[in-house]
């Protein structure tokens, strides 16, 4: 049940006017239901226990690349979740939430000597190693600290699946993974290294897949090379089946069911004595924020109805980044529906592709209204920048009829006090 919903003709999140939250902070900004967040994770949760029991080991780690807020990682924690990271600063905001190491994964194609010694220091549950260059490297790394790494190696099985390309991450022409046709020589070879210590299988084919076929063409894969593995003598206890589970974030979107997809991974590893590890990060946070902006200007040009709003590509990236296609709602309801417009979001960067959405209104919007992006919660303000000298937007979470900032306002004074000119 949505969160998100009109009364009086005004829009609510949990028990917060929207107008109300305006008028106390400034736009644009991002909101959090904690409820929301708090329900999706419990979803998964139930889903994997019902169908593959609550004795079977397992490790939900949020993707903290999709919302890295340290109260959001907080909020998960307290529900037992772990955190799959893929640089030392999502390691800190982690540990700073809560989370221990051996509840986070450390993911990622490019990790420097310096994230490998303090991730060790850390003792993270897994290293998901993508290169032979890396684990030599880790190698020489962990046996010159007397560390011992634990390590799984990314397959990469060149499966295609994702909403995008650039969010498909298991298919050859990418930058990750081991290629599965290499995947048995590669942890032969890192049976020899110093310091290594083989503990899993790593996998992950991309992000926002709403068909099962991929996920099942994957993980038929996979416990394939834990057969052999086995086979050959490895202890595999760990098998890290990483995240993409896709939402409805429009109409025509069709999600797979969540007990659908904890069938498959019983019926490819509910046998196995081994921790299974996911890494669901979209289909927790996505639907528990919305972005929050307000209308500066409407203009008419060559028949075209802009809606000129302060939030801009900048603060919100998906959809010059990925064509991504999210609803965008009114705050104050208009049930007069004699006449629509079709007006086009756009944001003030000065960028053709700086376009929000659409949005259909049964009246004219007028300067000082307010509109909101819904299914934020992910890829949102994680991915902002300050381009165009834009100051950094807030972040505010929810929880019943109260709210917090939970990330201020950075303005543009702040920015420039770090930079500097040179003397002459």
């Amino acid at each position: 049940m949505s969160l998100l919903n009109y009364r009086n003709n005004i829009l609510y999140f949990e028990d917060v006017s929207l107008n109300e939250i305006a008028d106390k902070i400034v736009t644009p900004m991002y909101i959090y239901s904690q409820s929301t967040l708090e329900n999706n994770f419990n979803k998964i949760n139930e889903a994997l226990n019902k169908i593959l029991g609550k004795e079977q080991e397992k490790l939900i780690a949020f993707s903290v690349k999709s919302n890295s807020n340290i109260a959001i990682i907080n909020r998960l924690h307290n529900l037992g979740s772990g955190a799959d990271v893929v640089s030392v600063g999502e390691l800190k905001r982690s540990l700073n939430a809560g989370i221990k190491g051996n509840k986070i994964v450390f993911s990622g194609v490019g990790k420097t000597s310096e994230e490998m010694l303090f991730a060790l220091e850390m003792d993270v549950v897994q290293f998901n190693i993508e290169s032979i260059s890396e684990i030599n490297q880790l190698s020489e790394i962990a046996s010159s600290n007397n560390k011992i790494a634990p390590i799984a190696f990314r397959i990469n099985p060149d499966i295609v699946a994702g909403g995008h390309e650039k969010i498909a991450t298991g298919g050859s022409n990418t930058k990750f993974g081991i290629p599965y046709s290499e995947a048995l020589k590669a942890y032969e070879y890192a049976k020899s290294l110093p310091g290594i210590n083989i503990v899993g299988i790593d996998i992950h084919i991309g992000s926002q897949i709403t068909n099962l076929e991929p996920f099942s063409l994957a993980f038929q894969k996979i416990r394939d090379l834990y057969d052999k593995l086995i086979i050959g003598g490895h202890n595999i206890i760990n098998i890290d089946l990483g995240g993409g589970i896709g939402i409805k974030y429009i109409d025509t979107d069709e999600p797979f069911l969540l007990e659908d997809y904890a069938n498959l991974v019983n019926k490819n590893f509910g046998d196995l004595k081994c921790k299974l590890i996911f890494e669901p990060g979209r289909c927790i946070a996505a639907s528990a924020g919305i972005l929050l902006t307000k209308v500066i200007r409407d203009k008419n040009s060559y028949n075209n109805n802009f809606l000129v709003v302060d939030a801009a590509m900048n603060d919100f990236m998906r959809p010059a980044l990925y064509g991504a296609k999210h609803k965008i709602l009114s705050v104050n309801k208009d049930n007069n529906s004699d006449k629509k417009i079709d007006y086009q979001v756009v944001g003030p960067v000065c960028e053709t592709g700086d376009v929000m959405g659409e949005i259909v209104s049964s009246r004219i919007m007028n300067s000082g209204d307010y509109i909101i992006i819904k299914d934020v919660g992910a890829y949102g303000a994680v991915m902002s920048s300050n381009y165009n000298s834009r100051p950094s937007v807030p972040e505010v979470l929810i929880k019943g009829s109260n709210f917090n900032v939970i990330r201020k306002t950075i303005t543009t004074d702040e920015l420039l006090a770090f930079e500097s000119i040179p003397s002459e």
